[in-house]
């Protein structure tokens, strides 16, 4: 299941214990003290989110309840008052009463949206484990800022609504006796929250990532599955086309002549359903689909040959809507369904250049060379008998593949590298990491939000979007680690410096 999927779980269970918390008061000491770890967990789970995203911690050190007020009460640097504001919202200064939780009413609602977005981070650190580099292209593209913008405006609206919940638990921790002033400083840490700037803040990022794509559909892609399950929806091709794609990224070194030629007809059908089965195309997915035809190498085998057989169900698929009968029967979704498969072969280009460039350097692809004139025993006549040989990255079929699949990879790109590697994702700006002290020390700036009449961000691999005036920004992660190191580079390598 995808973030967006988790997403939308936390809203949901959200809103349920924001109604639950209204129409009642608490009940008994377990249920509070439920509902108050479940609080806790939400805001540790927003903020674990957040330092996903944009690679580590906004800040060096997180601040008490007063220095937190303070920085939130700053102009700018938006994210950084975010991250404080969430790490001071998760404290109660008091430890609770003991008491076994009780996971009923308001605090199951709020348990599972805490647990949904901590499947949302778990989904995340699978592309992006903290302290290492990415090892799938989700990974590399969102290193490179790839998404963040749209992530952290949902994670901003979910902490919108958990503020919102934070104004009304103090009346539903009221119950008068013992128990109110047992309970104070879990009313006290409500109050604060819901009397902060922290929703204003986090409103200004939702607005930041107006029209921003965004990580909805991230999802951990499965291995290649043998037998290859039949493929007979746009989900279920996705899902084939990721686990390849995925695969295709970790192991380059395997890469052989029929995953190139697989995946560069997969592309090509992708197209032409984009294009409304419209043949007038040049360059691209075609071209990388015929040179990608005229390569030869060694027979796949093992997950390889899974990872083939996951490709070639996709293809079929593809290319059973391109008929004119099924074009009619399937018009009304068809749009939609080829648009979301041709951005993910986006990523699928950038992995087939990666394996372009490691099978070459390790001679693992053929060419054909001169012909070889040969007289049977007992004949007169010469014949010309194929010769292969290996390919090098000078030969005119790996220079068009290679040109052609960064033509698809770096197509609105506008030159710049890192965006050739973030598929869907555009390019929005990350902030510096600095200490609350540092944050103080600054001159009040304005936040300026970007122009919300911008055209709309590309949705998977369609470009770069300007950075918002006033945005914050940090230095992306180098991306030298999407290609591998050493070697003679293709023509129309993607490097990342």
């Amino acid at each position: 299941m995808t973030v967006g999927f988790w997403y939308e779980e936390a809203q949901r269970a959200m809103r349920a214990a924001t109604a639950a918390v209204t129409r009642r008061r608490a009940g008994t000491a377990g249920e509070i003290n439920g509902l108050v770890g479940a609080r806790s967990d939400l805001y540790h789970q927003l903020a674990r989110v957040t330092e996903l995203l944009v690679g580590g911690r906004p800040v060096a050190e997180v601040p008490d309840k007063a220095a937190a007020a303070l920085v939130l009460g700053r102009h700018g640097q938006s994210l950084t008052r975010f991250y404080v504001g969430l790490r001071a919202a998760a404290v109660v200064n008091e430890r609770l009463p003991p008491a076994p939780e009780v996971s009923d009413g308001a605090a199951r609602s709020l348990r599972r949206a805490a647990d949904a977005i901590g499947v949302m981070g778990d989904i995340i650190a699978g592309h992006v484990p903290p302290g290492r580099r990415p090892d799938t292209p989700e990974g590399i593209a969102i290193r490179a800022g790839g998404g963040v913008q749209g992530g952290l405006g949902d994670i901003a609206r979910l902490a919108v609504d958990a503020v919102r919940l934070d104004g009304r638990l103090p009346a539903w921790l009221d119950r008068g006796g013992p128990l109110a002033q047992t309970y104070r400083p879990a009313a006290e840490a409500a109050r604060w929250t819901s009397g902060s700037r922290l929703s204003a803040v986090a409103k200004e990022l939702v607005a930041a990532a107006k029209a921003q794509p965004d990580l909805r559909e991230l999802d951990i892609a499965r291995s290649p599955l043998h037998p290859a399950p039949a493929v007979d929806t746009v989900d279920a091709a996705i899902a084939a086309v990721r686990a390849a794609r995925t695969w295709l990224w970790l192991h380059p070194a395997q890469v052989t002549g029929v995953h190139l030629q697989v995946g560069t007809q997969l592309g090509l059908a992708a197209h032409v359903l984009t294009a409304d089965g419209s043949l007038a195309m040049t360059g691209g997915w075609r071209q990388a689909a015929i040179a990608a035809a005229e390569l030869r190498a060694a027979p796949a085998a093992g997950p390889a040959q899974d990872t083939v057989a996951e490709m070639g169900e996709a293809l079929r698929w593809a290319r059973s809507l391109l008929g004119p009968a099924a074009a009619r029967g399937h018009m009304q979704h068809r749009g939609r369904d080829a648009a979301r498969l041709g951005s993910e072969m986006l990523l699928m280009a950038a992995a087939l250049h990666r394996g372009l460039r490691t099978a070459t350097q390790r001679r693992n692809l053929f060419v054909r060379g001169d012909a070889i004139l040969e007289r049977p025993a007992g004949s007169l006549v010469y014949r010309a008998a194929p010769h292969w040989r290996p390919a090098t990255a000078d030969d005119d079929l790996v220079r068009d593949l290679s040109r052609a699949l960064w033509q698809i990879v770096g197509s609105g790109a506008e030159g710049d590298p890192a965006s050739m590697v973030a598929h869907v994702l555009a390019q929005p700006p990350r902030p510096r990491a600095v200490s609350p002290a540092a944050a103080e020390s600054r001159s009040p700036k304005p936040d300026v939000l970007p122009d919300d009449r911008a055209r709309p961000g590309p949705r998977q691999g369609e470009g770069r979007q300007p950075n918002p005036a006033g945005a914050e920004t940090l230095a992306a992660v180098s991306g030298r680690e999407a290609v591998e190191d050493g070697g003679v580079p293709l023509s129309g390598e993607i490097l990342i410096d």
